[in-house]
Order: C-alpha cells, then sequence, then structure tokens
C-alpha cells in the first residue's frame, strides 16, 4: 500500500483524519509550522508525514483536533477557544501582510478553495489565507466550511472514497458556536477582541468524479507569484558548481596527460 496511491475506502460513520500542513506565503519563500500561530491543537502534536515525496517536499504534515466522521455532517460546531497575547495578535497581522496560506490535508488530497472570476470561469486555489486587510483593520478566518466530496460504487468497492476537499473560510465574531455562523456576524477585527472561538462546519457531498480522477480540479489551481530571485539563485549555484566540476576534470586531465608524456 502505498499512501496517495491506493483508495481508502471509508465505512458510514468512519472517522476520516484531517492533517494540517506547513503555512506558505506567495509573496515570501519562508515556510512555517502550522501551530507557528494560535490556532486550536490537540492534545499531542505528532507528525504525519505518510510518504517520501512529502518529505523530499519539506512538507511539515501534523495532526489536528478536528472531528469530522464519513457522511456525518455538522454545522457550527465548537472547536476551541483561544486567548490572544499582544505578540498573538502582531504574528497575525505579520502573516496576513505576507499574505500567507493554510494549508490543510484530507486523505492526501490538499485543500482548495474556490473563486469566480469576473467572467464566471471557476478557478481554485490552494489552501487558503489566515485572513485580511479591510480599511486599515485585519481580520482572521475563524470559522471554515469543509465541503468533501464523495464517491461510491457498490459494484466496485464496499465503502465510500474521498475524491474532493473544498474549503470556504469566514472571519465572524460571534459570541458562541451558533453567534459565529450567524449572517449578521460581523468580521473578527484581532484589533478589537482579546478572544477568539475557532468553528467548522462539515458538508458531504455526492460527486460524480471517481477516485482516479480527483486530482484533475487541481489543474485550474492558480499559481502564485514567480520568484525570480529564487531561479536566479538557483541557476548561479548551477554554474558554480559546474565550474567547480569542470575544473577538477581538467587539472585531473593534465596531470594525467604530464605523466602520460613524462
Amino acid at each position: 500500500y502505498l499512501p496517495g496511491f491506493s483508495p481508502n475506502e471509508y465505512r458510514e460513520g468512519q472517522q476520516v483524519e484531517l492533517k494540517v500542513n506547513k503555512l506558505t506565503s506567495v509573496k515570501t519563500q519562508l515556510p512555517y509550522p502550522y501551530y507557528t500561530l494560535p490556532y486550536c491543537k490537540p492534545e499531542k502534536i505528532q507528525d504525519s508525514v505518510e510518504n517520501l515525496g512529502e518529505t523530499l517536499m519539506g512538507d511539515l504534515i501534523e495532526n489536528s483536533p478536528y472531528d469530522i466522521h464519513m457522511l456525518a455532517n455538522e454545522t457550527c460546531k465548537e472547536l476551541c477557544k483561544v486567548k490572544l497575547q499582544e505578540a498573538d495578535k502582531d504574528e497575525f497581522r505579520r502573516m496576513i501582510d505576507n499574505e500567507y496560506l493554510v494549508n490543510w490535508m484530507v486523505d492526501n488530497l490538499p485543500a482548495a478553495t474556490r473563486y469566480r472570476r469576473p467572467g464566471g470561469e471557476i478557478t481554485y486555489w490552494s489552501g487558503f489565507v489566515v485572513g485580511m486587510i479591510h480599511s486599515g483593520h485585519y481580520f482572521i478566518h475563524n470559522h471554515v466550511l469543509l465541503d468533501i466530496q464523495f464517491h461510491r460504487n457498490p459494484e466496485n468497492a464496499e465503502g465510500f472514497r474521498i475524491v474532493g476537499f473544498e474549503v470556504e473560510p469566514k472571519s465572524t465574531s460571534g459570541a458562541d458556536a451558533a453567534a459565529n455562523c450567524a449572517a449578521s456576524a460581523v468580521g473578527f477585527d484581532i484589533d478589537s477582541n482579546n478572544e477568539v472561538i475557532y468553528t467548522y462546519s462539515v458538508k458531504w457531498t455526492e460527486s460524480p468524479v471517481r477516485w482516479a480522477s480527483r486530482w484533475d480540479v487541481y489543474l485550474k489551481v492558480a499559481g502564485g507569484e514567480i520568484h525570480w530571485f529564487a531561479i536566479l539563485n538557483s541557476l548561479l549555484i548551477l554554474l558554480f558548481l559546474s565550474a567547480m566540476v569542470a575544473m577538477i576534470l581538467l587539472r585531473t586531465l593534465h596531470r594525467d596527460i604530464t605523466q602520460y608524456n613524462e
């Protein structure tokens, strides 16, 4: 069994694990562990890297406290409450200024955020932003709707297979979990609040997409800025190493020729 290459079959009611990955930015090249920010933590944080590819990509995959079960819809479920210190608020502001993204995974599928372009075209973004700036105020996304798509084929499989994972983030400052999902709730301004309530909803959607085609949607994922400095840096390192190898080969060849002539 190779994780990500063989389908997982889930029974109704079976727990589905949501894993968290590193925080990444389209503006900087410096990733951070997910729990750098004051998010809800499990009782024990454990590394959850499952294959060599994730290690080579530098992923920092860890477990999370989200409680998700197959085909069990949830509405405005409270995850935890966190007191915000001034240092926490400064960290959020820095992450929002640098457009850091939250990256989650379910069944080895990265979370995607759906966007509609002005022309009506649907596109996707890998992960979702930590928060946003509006009129000089910083708002964090503390509520998420997890739209998990599944496919079932009783002829070929006994259980259900996960074929899609979309996240719809929201900033809200309700006094409790129910108020967090109220239409009248305003965004969570970190300058005006000292405690944040993290909540989530889960929606299971049956999909005609087969497991073998579940990665097709990620072909529509919009890319970030091109890091020209990183590309130039890599090219310079490549040229430098190539010059060193060529110099060593020429010196070795010259010494061999000299010894042969003698």
